[in-house]
């Protein structure tokens, strides 16, 4: 069984960072939303639901700044515990388990970077 997927929420915004690089950086290959959109269609349409929008890897990106401008224009609005939430229900949406792998071993790295500079 697959560990569930967690934010901490002292991290939501080391979390927004790694995903906005993952998502817009084109050479990047941490991150499938072209794949994820395609898994989501197939899902509606085995569901019946035939009047479903058709999803693409630019709705996730769209949702992605959607939220990341929110977050970033209206800060007192969002504790960090509803930060972790939100991105992390864009990520049960748009990331795969794999993907999601890859994107926890980028918010180790950066976490230790950032720990790295502040002990200095």
């Amino acid at each position: 069984m697959a560990r569930k997927r967690e934010i901490v929420p002292s991290e939501a915004r080391l979390w927004l960072g790694v995903l906005l690089d993952a998502a817009f950086d084109p050479t990047s290959k941490t991150l499938d939303l072209e794949y994820s959109a395609k898994i989501a269609n197939q899902q509606a349409q085995a569901s019946g639901q035939r009047d479903a929008l058709r999803l693409t890897a630019r709705d996730g990106k769209t949702q992605l700044l959607a939220l990341a401008s929110d977050l970033t224009a209206y800060p007192g609005d969002y504790s960090d515990r509803r930060q972790a939430e939100l991105l992390l229900r864009w990520a049960e949406r748009w990331i795969q388990p794999n993907d999601w792998g890859r994107l926890t071993a980028r918010v180790r790295k950066r976490r230790q970077q950032q720990w790295h500079h502040e002990s200095e």
